[in-house]
């Protein structure tokens, strides 16, 4: 073990020291380029002859030349020209010649030039005393601290100035002389003005950004092929509040991050949620494996990074992040083609700016989340639990359950003998007496493992993320890049989890035409666990692991075996067979090591009379390596062995057909290799003062995605010599080994897993596309777009490759009408309508053109290997095609303190893919194909408010809502809905939403406690299997009608607090009563939320058990039903899902959550000065702390799965670590540190 354990140290320091290597040479390589950068834009020379021209395209000219950008109000350039003829000239003469007689002055910030009106009238010199006089000084930064460079400042006295100055790159400015009576003006452009009494010291002057129709204008959205202003598209698109993402912490999934920020957005995070992320509806359903199972097709939006396609988010660290866009109907998605149905989110990564000093920025935070809620799930304590077992295992049971039909079925079932219940049988076959019986019962009613299974199985849980962080531009070089640590530490011990990533971009203004960048971004994700099982409802409420000396207790019963047959076994094969968590915890591990490399280049040239050729290129590289290793002690590699020893008495000498030495190792890899190329040319003009604007862009794309998965596994394994054992799979694997001890296989022991395997999936696809806007007088705006996609999931047949999307829009700036002019409240009102037609791509493997075939294992068959089809051929298979129709309204009301947009649509999605019924002829009675249609109808709604607005204390607000309904209007599927049974446990049915809840209507219990149900011509029954589907209920749909959130935003001086709440109302959910079949043995080892095959109550009880039904008139009062011992009588004459799926048993899953509360305080300027900083803002955030619940149960929609209605999923207990489940509810009420610095 020592030398394992140097072994891992050793591999610790090798990655630490090469992770230091690339930061020191990430460093080294910033430090070169930014040598290289040069901010002495203000030295280019320009030549330029202009006669009689607007001012904005002489402006344009000059921007070509220098590189500089220009910051103005439009309005303030509207219908003025000049005439300049300059030579060599530098950018003060210029531009000092071009507003010669004009009444704008301009100041340079940074790499910008910044226009604005001229002061009229005089300015007075004051010849007062000077006693009167007093220097003012201060410091004027936006709302988050960063300094505002270029801000003017100006002292009045009876509106006529004194005198004025502008502030400095930290934003600090001196106004000397002047009068005390005298107000401070200070502006900047974008920012509300503010006006001060003079002051010796103002302090830090904080700026508000002016919401107004300039800025407005000046929203620009990111689709990943192109970026557009928002007034020259007649898209939907959305955008969360990028501040509130920033700050979140719960999480570093930037997905979770924007609950409730994005109308239209649903992100379910409810248990075992069938569809977690959703924009607008579900629009796709997939391949049907069971009446709630699904693959084959994605549910997910479609990813973009950076202009790139990427599976997930996973790798995108949110402080990496500078904008989101969300693009939901198809003229904003369409350019995305077939796959952007489900909507499309895309991500722009942070970039340095041209004329940017170096900046340093640190952001970090710890989330503390502690143990999880223990208490959460509802079972009965000791006492209940051991009262229940003595009312229920009386005479009945044992004549129904005798001792050899239950060591007989847990030998077969893997369920084991509990104490208990070998305590009742005991006193039953007169082995103890009924005092004895008693005493031992009532020693196990007083224990309570609660304060055990915290100690041992659960710790505090924490998640921190630290990132630091660099940006810096001149004129020819600009550069961001950041190196950051995630540790996200689990409530299970020895977990762990590591993050460790380094991203960096890098933009190249090589010349006027032709400009390029470079983003190269490396994460690496190092985890492990060991053999730490599930502690949840499984486990008896009586049951210690440690006694009182501290030492680890077995628990054989935990195993798969009677004692008795557990006691044959291990005499017949020599192999001790007892079952002990705790000592199984160290006897294995599974440890993981992903590196994701993502590189994205682009060039731009500009080429004349307004084109201009873009290129993307893209290349990500993911491997992903999964190590699994089990120590010989460890349980399941001695079942394993014992199932392959060959032992018929226990005098034989036993076989071993596996290695008696060494433990069990796996490895599986999965190597993912993505590229994305595409070239495209744009047409950008605009003529007569931009009375005509047109773009217009045409290109060309291929992409191709390849995984290859394999994986290698091995038995007898030595760690330290890394050697293993022989094994003969041929004959283990083929028609297996008979006469073992232990058989796997009924009366045989197959050897399931093969030594090695591999898979490979991969996509392909070409595509060719374009679209155009133009604008007429800024007022009315038409979009088109069409684009075309080929690739190899479709089938063969023309028909299939050959369709295009397309999408055709319509934008009218109604507020800009004359007629419009005299409405004083109204400041913008744009109106907005569009159609188009968006798809949805098979996955990979799960549809094909052509017929693919998988090898089939087979001891008939030479080589013991054949070939099946796996996936059956469609030559007419295509994708889903969603047509959509868009009718949308933007406004700006009372001054911009109101703004907002409204959203109505319609999606109807034709060619669903699923399991297409075909001929049985042909062998298959379901293929891959195109075999319904699904509709959306929706609105959303986004208000922005400025509630209060004042110098010291300002309140906005903000409203998301987003309404849908979705509705299967057909579905071809092989296997018809003809019973109430069926009905019920199908979540998908023509004519009603997607994740269809229905349900029995519920008439109580009969004087034998069998639940009744009241079919559709009134008559009640318990006979199983009578409903038919007009005998059950709708009860309504699994996922969320309405969903949204609302935040208020309350600022006092440095203070600034923030709260955050979520919604998702209008759906509904099974409660989490108890099912099983209440009948049969009580045992442990599954769930009891769930309805069981085998009867029984498995695991722990749910308290509504307390209220079942227990003798006649009973009835009258409850609708829990009555144990019976006999399992097979019970099936006959009831059906226990009658209750468990009954409409009582449907509650509302509505519910609302104050997601968060921030209250952050930013350093006051002259202390964050002392600290060599620009700024430092401290939080403190704590997040799902207040819920409201429809539900009178105490039940958390967001830990709960609506269907089964378990309250907080887990798979059956099993003993195999591969199975690692999340019993509990997490997340409760965490509280959050964290720091911004800007360093100086």
């Amino acid at each position: 073990m020592k030398i394992t354990a140097n072994a891992a140290s050793m591999t610790i320091k090798k990655r630490l020291l090469k992770l230091m290597l690339v930061m020191k040479l990430v460093t080294l390589f910033l430090i070169a380029g930014l040598m290289h950068a040069s901010a002495n834009t203000m030295a280019q020379k320009i030549t330029l002859t202009v006669q009689d021209q607007p001012l904005e395209k002489i402006l344009q000219e000059i921007k070509k030349q220098s590189g500089l950008l220009f910051f103005y109000n439009a309005q303030d350039l509207a219908n003025r020209k000049a005439s300049l003829s300059v030579k060599d000239a530098s950018i003060e003469e210029v531009l000092l010649e071009c507003f010669k007689n004009q009444p704008i002055t301009f100041k340079k910030v940074e790499n910008t030039i910044v226009l604005s009106r001229k002061i009229e009238g005089p300015i007075r010199l004051s010849i007062l005393n000077p006693d009167n006089r007093i220097v003012v000084r201060g410091r004027v930064t936006d709302t988050d601290g960063k300094a505002l460079q270029g801000a003017s400042v100006e002292a009045f006295l009876d509106k006529e100035k004194l005198c004025g100055t502008v502030t400095d790159p930290l934003g600090v400015f001196v106004l000397p002389n002047v009068e005390e009576k005298a107000v401070i003006r200070i502006s900047y452009t974008g920012y509300k003005p503010t006006q001060i009494k003079a002051l010796r010291d103002l302090g830090v002057v904080q700026l508000q950004v002016e919401i107004n129709e300039l800025n407005i204008v000046n929203i620009v959205v990111n689709t990943g092929y192109q970026t557009i202003s928002k007034e020259r598209s007649a898209g939907s698109f959305a955008k969360p509040d990028m501040k509130v993402v920033a700050n979140r912490s719960t999480s570093m999934n930037i997905l979770q991050r924007l609950d409730g920020l994005v109308p239209g957005l649903t992100i379910n995070n409810a248990s075992q949620s069938r569809n977690p992320i959703a924009i607008r509806g579900l629009t796709t359903i997939g391949l049907m494996t069971g009446p709630n199972e699904y693959t084959g097709t994605s549910r997910n939006p479609l990813y973009v990074v950076d202009g790139i396609p990427i599976d997930d988010l996973s790798s995108i660290n949110p402080q990496d992040v500078a904008d989101i866009t969300v693009l939901k109907d198809a003229t904003a998605a369409s350019i995305w083609g077939s796959r952007a149905a489900n909507g499309v989110i895309v991500i722009t990564s942070k970039k340095g700016n041209q004329g940017e000093k170096i900046k340093v920025q640190y952001d970090g935070f710890i989330n503390l989340m502690g143990k999880p809620d223990l208490d959460y799930t509802p079972v009965l304590s000791s006492k209940q639990f051991i009262q229940t077992v003595k009312e229920t295992m009386n005479d009945d049971y044992f004549f129904y359950n005798n001792w050899a039909e239950a060591t007989a079925f847990s030998s077969i079932s893997g369920t084991g003998l509990p104490p208990h219940e070998v305590i009742m049988y005991n006193k039953y076959r007169g082995i103890i007496t009924a005092d004895q019986a008693n005493k031992s019962l009532d020693s196990l009613a007083s224990i309570n493992n609660l304060q055990q299974i915290e100690d041992l199985w659960y710790r505090n849980a924490f998640l921190t993320n630290h990132t630091l962080s660099l940006t810096a531009g001149g004129k020819v070089y600009s550069v961001y890049g950041s190196m950051a640590w995630t540790n996200n530490t689990s409530p299970r011990p020895g977990d762990k989890n590591n993050t460790y990533k380094i991203n960096l971009r890098q933009d190249f203004n090589i010349n006027k035409w032709l400009q390029a960048y470079l983003v190269s971004d490396l994460t690496n994700t190092i985890s492990s666990i060991k053999r730490n099982i599930s502690i949840d409802n499984r486990f008896y409420p009586y049951q210690l692991f440690k006694d009182e000396q501290g030492n680890n207790l077995s628990m054989p019963y935990m195993g798969i075996l009677s004692d008795s047959t557990r006691l044959d076994y291990q005499a017949r094969s020599r192999i001790n067979l007892d079952y002990n968590p705790l000592d199984e915890f160290n006897y294995g591990y599974t440890k993981s090591d992903n590196m994701l490399n993502r590189v994205t280049a682009g060039v731009k040239v500009t080429l004349p009379k307004g084109f201009r050729f873009e290129g993307v290129y893209g290349y990500i590289k993911g491997n992903q390596k999964i190590t699994s290793y089990d120590d010989a002690t460890s349980y399941p590699v001695r079942t394993e062995l014992v199932s392959f020893t060959v032992a018929p008495t226990t005098a034989s000498t036993p076989v071993y057909h596996l290695p008696q030495t060494g433990g069990r190792f796996e490895v599986r890899n999965t190597n993912q290799r993505n590229w994305t190329i595409r070239n495209q040319l744009i047409y950008d003009m605009s003529w007569n003062n931009r009375l005509h604007q047109l773009t217009m862009l045409a290109g060309q794309e291929a992409q191709n995605q390849l995984i290859v998965n394999n994986g290698s596994l091995v038995r007898g394994y030595n760690e330290a010599l890394q050697t293993f054992g022989p094994v003969d799979y041929a004959r283990l694997g083929g028609g297996g080994l008979f006469g073992t001890v232990m058989p796997n296989n009924l009366v045989t022991s197959v050897l399931m897993n093969t030594p090695f395997t591999q898979t490979e999936f991969e996509s392909r696809y070409t595509s060719y596309y374009g679209n155009a806007a133009y604008t007429f007088n800024r007022r009315y705006t038409i979009n088109g777009s069409l684009r075309a996609d080929k690739s190899n999931l479709f089938g063969l047949d023309k028909s299939a490759q050959n369709r295009a999307v397309w999408s055709a829009g319509a934008k009218w700036m109604m507020s800009d009408e004359l007629f419009m002019k005299n409405i004083f409240w109204l400041n913008r009102l744009a109106l907005r309508a569009t159609l188009g037609i968006t798809g949805n791509s098979p996955a990979a493997g799960t549809a094909a053109s052509r017929d693919i075939m998988t090898p089939q294992p087979s001891g008939f068959l030479p080589n013991n290997v054949g070939l099946i089809i796996a996936t059956a051929a469609n030559p007419k298979l295509t994708w889903e095609s969603t047509n959509t129709l868009n009718f949308g309204a933007d406004f700006s009301i009372l001054n911009s303190r109101i703004n907002g947009s409204v959203d109505v649509y319609r999606k109807k999605t034709n060619d669903l893919l699923g399991n297409m019924t075909v001929n049985p002829f042909t062998g298959y009675e379901a293929i891959t194909g195109n075999f319904g249609d699904m509709e959306n109808k929706g609105i959303e709604i986004a208000l922005n408010t400025v509630n209060v607005e004042g110098r010291h204390f300002s309140w906005n607000s903000t409203l998301v809502l987003g309404y849908n309904k979705n509705t299967i209007t057909k579905m071809n599927t092989p296997e018809a809905l003809s019973t109430g049974d069926q009905l019920v446990g199908a979540q998908y049915v023509t004519g009603y939403p997607a994740f269809a809840l229905f349900a029995y209507r519920n008439a109580g219990l009969d004087n034998m406690g069998d639940p009744l149900i009241m079919l559709n011509d009134k008559t009640v029954t318990k006979a199983p299997n009578v409903a038919n589907p007009e005998d059950v209920v709708f009860m309504g749909t699994t996922q969320p009608v309405w969903n949204g959130g609302f935040s208020n935003t309350f600022r006092y001086d440095n203070f600034t607090l923030t709260a955050n709440a979520v919604f998702n109302l209008g759906h509904v959910m099974r409660r989490d009563v108890p099912g099983g079949s209440y009948a049969g043995r009580i045992i442990s080892h599954s769930n009891v939320l769930s309805k069981s095959s085998n009867g029984g109550f498995y695991s722990q009880l749910h308290p509504d058990f307390l209220n079942r039904w227990k003798k006649p008139g009973d009835e009258a009062f409850t609708n829990v039903p009555a144990y019976d011992p006999n399992f097979a009588g019970s099936i006959s004459r009831r059906d226990i899902a009658y209750y468990h799926s009954a409409d009582i048993n449907v509650v509302s899953a509505s519910y609302i959550k104050l997601r968060d509360i921030t209250l952050a305080y930013r350093l006051p300027s002259h202390i964050a000065g002392k600290l060599l900083t620009e700024s430092i803002n401290f939080y403190v955030q704590v997040s799902n702390v207040m819920l409201w619940k429809a539900n009178k149960f105490g039940i958390d929609p967001e830990f709960h799965d609506a269907v089964t209605g378990n309250r907080i999923p887990s798979t059956p207990y099993t003993t195999d670590p591969s199975i690692n489940t999340t019993p509990y509810r997490s997340g409760q009420g965490t509280i959050t540190f964290g720091m911004h610095v800007n360093f100086q």
